[in-house]
């Protein structure tokens, strides 16, 4: 019987420690190798049963799932070879398996998507990625319930103010939701064009919506309250100190997830940002060096999912109940809300507390975005929620 696994061909390693991915296998004594296309930092490899890549590689299954499409692939050439009672060597089964892994290249519309997506995955985030898929799913939607003809050629402004038209009325998508489905889209048509698969530039004129947007943050009292709670539950005592660690040093979740003990000298974080890949060293306050303390340097590790989870009951238990009104657009319908703090809670939420309770405490902002790696202040101002506390002590202040 056939086996397939995968290892790391180390010796290859990229400039940035990434591993290619090597398939491997095994029949009766010989085996054939093949490049997977992927690579890895070898601090993500797992060797479970169960998963290809460890939870802190946070590629929402991507990868684990590509490379167990691989082995199905084998599992099925071995299966049809006994129906069809072919007799079966491993140069069968390399042939056969080349055959499919050589396919002509799909270039319509949602199969260049999907090699845009696949190219992206080199310098993306999993976010990222996931937002991508979200896009071409929505496409594929527009397709098969409005008829709408994907090819390049016909991409319009009619087939914007259309696509747009069901985003909002179907899909019952926010203003910002769908200038984001748009803006994905002029970066897939820009790739395709860049790609000479692509010739009409009529893209180029389509508008992104954006409207600004409650900024959710926790005040001193309420991160001082979450930071000092009791709590039994191991997991979320984990969960609160990961999120307090984003609230004390303003890193993405992303990026706390890859912390290693190398990256931590006795006062400061020096890290490489998963999203921009740029190098940013933080200076730590006595609270992130205790919880860094409290794990010996190694926080734990959760999927973004189960840990926004978590945080909805940390912070309904810490009574983090404000009142918060919640306006959204959809079209030019306004849509109002109230919802408690707590529900709104999620991992970034420890990111925009450390930027505004930075700037609450008088740090300049340009020394908050050295340390939270803007380089754009006209991205780090969507981040920045002046309460009206603070507006009234800087105004008494000023006017005396």
């Amino acid at each position: 019987m056939a086996t397939t696994t995968f290892y790391l061909n180390t010796n290859k390693a990229d400039k940035k420690g990434r591993a290619p991915i090597i398939l491997q296998c095994d029949h009766r004594g010989q085996r054939f190798k093949y490049f997977t296309g992927e690579k890895i930092d070898p601090r993500y490899w797992s060797k479970s049963k169960t998963s290809y890549v460890k939870p802190s590689y946070n590629d929402d299954e991507t990868l684990d799932n590509y490379l167990k499409s691989l082995v199905s692939k084998v599992e099925k050439i071995v299966r049809d070879a006994k129906t069809d009672d072919k007799t079966l060597t491993i140069d069968y089964i390399h042939r056969k398996f080349l055959e499919t892994s050589n396919q002509k290249p799909d270039t319509s519309f949602l199969g260049l998507f999907d090699k845009y997506i696949a190219v992206s995955k080199i310098t993306k985030t999993a976010g990222t990625i996931k937002n991508y898929e979200n896009v071409k799913n929505a496409l594929k939607d527009f397709h098969s319930e409005k008829g709408a003809v994907l090819e390049f050629e016909l991409i319009n402004n009619s087939f914007n103010e259309q696509y747009v038209d069901f985003l909002l009325t179907v899909k019952k998508f926010s203003n910002n939701t769908v200038g984001k489905h748009v803006k994905t889209l002029k970066s897939f048509l820009t790739w395709a064009t860049e790609n000479n698969y692509n010739r009409n530039l009529e893209y180029k004129k389509f508008k992104v919506a954006r409207e600004a947007i409650e900024i959710v943050y926790l005040t001193s009292q309420e991160l001082d309250s979450l930071y000092k709670m009791k709590l039994e539950d191991k997991t979320l005592d984990q969960a609160r100190d990961l999120f307090c660690f984003g609230c004390f040093t303003g890193l993405r979740f992303s990026d706390i997830a890859t912390i290693e003990k190398n990256n931590i000298s006795r006062d400061k974080i020096k890290v490489r940002t998963q999203k921009t890949k740029d190098i940013i060293v933080i200076p730590l306050i006595p609270k992130a060096a205790a919880i860094l303390k409290k794990y010996s340097n190694k926080l734990p590790v959760f999927s973004n999912q189960k840990l926004n989870l978590h945080l909805k009951t940390l912070a309904e238990n810490a009574k983090i109940n404000q009142k918060v009104a919640i306006q959204r657009y959809r079209g030019a319908k306004r849509e109002d809300s109230m919802s408690p703090k707590h529900e709104l809670i999620t991992s970034h939420t420890a990111r925009r507390t450390f930027i505004t309770l930075s700037l609450e405490k008088g740090i300049r902002p340009e020394v908050v975005m050295a340390i939270t790696g803007h380089k754009d202040y006209k991205t780090f101002k969507a981040y920045i929620k002046i309460t009206d506390e603070v507006k009234k002590n800087e105004l008494l202040k000023a006017w005396k």
